[in-house]
């Protein structure tokens, strides 16, 4: 678990890099609500991947329902953020939608990798 936390924050980390090295992105990446979306899907990602695991430990059906209710989950949050950031009217609302589906992905390709890893290790 130590090692998936420690990868959820060299993604985090990335993110935040990847987001200020970009010249048409860097103004979005300074704002506190980018900041705050990436640490909400880092502990996202955490908790989910925990729950996951120990879902694991039981049958095969509780171990895809759990799979399978995480990316649900992520999907219908993020939705929530972008929807919410969108009414809100906030600045640089393309760029934000844009980065929030960078960031699903980035962490959902950790999370990915990181359930087939289990699967093959139990």
């Amino acid at each position: 678990m130590i090692r998936f936390v420690i990868k959820t924050l060299l993604v985090s980390f990335l993110c935040v890099t990847i987001g200020n090295i970009l010249p048409l992105f860097s103004d979005m990446a300074n704002q506190p609500i980018w900041l705050l979306t990436i640490a909400f899907y880092a502990l996202l990602t955490i908790l989910l991947r925990t729950w996951v695991a120990k879902s694991q430990q039981g049958s095969a059906i509780k171990f895809s329902t759990a799979v399978i209710g995480t990316t649900t989950a992520k999907m219908l949050l993020t939705i929530v953020i972008i929807t919410t950031y969108l009414v809100s009217k906030m600045p640089s609302r393309e760029l934000f939608v844009f980065g929030v589906f960078g960031v699903f992905v980035a962490f959902s390709v950790l999370f990915v990798i990181d359930v087939q890893r289990l699967i093959k290790g139990g």
